[in-house]
This record gives C-alpha cells, structure tokens and sequence, in this order.
C-alpha cells in the first residue's frame, strides 16, 4: 500500500471524491491524485483543509494561508504545484529535505510517482 495508513486511504478517497476527480472508468485525475495525496497524508491538515475542496477545483491559496508550519506550507506548495503549477516557485527540493521529516520526504516523493499513474478508486482498498 502507498498510503501512509489506512486512514490516509479513506481520506484521500474522501477527498478525490468531493473534488470530483474521477474519470468515467474509476480512474482518477493524477492532477488531483497527487495533490490530493500529499493534503491527506500530512497529519492533522486534512480535517482543516476539507473546506476548501470543491468540486472541480481544490482552493490551494486558502489552504496556504491557515496557519501552516513551515514543512506543511512546503508541501502544500509542492501538491498545488502538481496540481496546476506556480505554487513552488518560492522552495526547492532540499527545502522538503530540510525542513520535513522523513516521512513527509516519502509522502512527497511518493505524490511525484502518483502524478504519472493511473489508479483505479475501487482498489485502493485491496
């Protein structure tokens, strides 16, 4: 399993679901695949975070401004990039490395890897 967990799991289905980010196959978009793996994956930010996933669209700049910590605020950055671009502009990867612990520097590493696949939602669980 890529996920850290399986609460990781859930809340990334949850979360692929409200931005309605499934293909008519049960694929999902590897746009919101990845961003969407990295805003569930750190802990405590998808309970906050949630609000601002819309269908269609994840509101990254409101995300951004909540308060985050220095590591969470670069890895938002990195899932908005992956998302749609410009978000990262401002960090580097040794910014993740420095300033995440390593098993945010997997979650982020693994985000990359998600953003070329195609993952089918119904084996997720498998």
């Amino acid at each position: 399993m890529f996920f850290r967990d399986e609460n990781h799991a859930e809340h990334w289905a949850e979360a692929v679901e409200a931005a309605g980010a499934f293909r008519d196959d049960d694929t999902v978009n590897s746009y919101y695949g990845a961003s969407l793996f990295i805003i569930t994956g750190i802990p405590g930010l998808y309970s906050r975070a949630k609000k601002h996933i819309h269908n269609n669209w994840v509101d990254f700049e409101a995300i951004l401004n909540m308060g985050l910590s220095t590591g969470e605020s670069i890895l938002v950055a990195l899932a908005g990039s992956l998302y749609n671009g410009g978000f990262f502009d401002r960090y580097t990867p040794s910014d993740i490395v420095s300033h995440c612990d390593a098993g945010m520097v997997e979650l982020a590493a693994k985000a990359f890897w998600i953003r070329k696949q195609t993952i089918n939602i119904n084996t997720i669980f498998d």
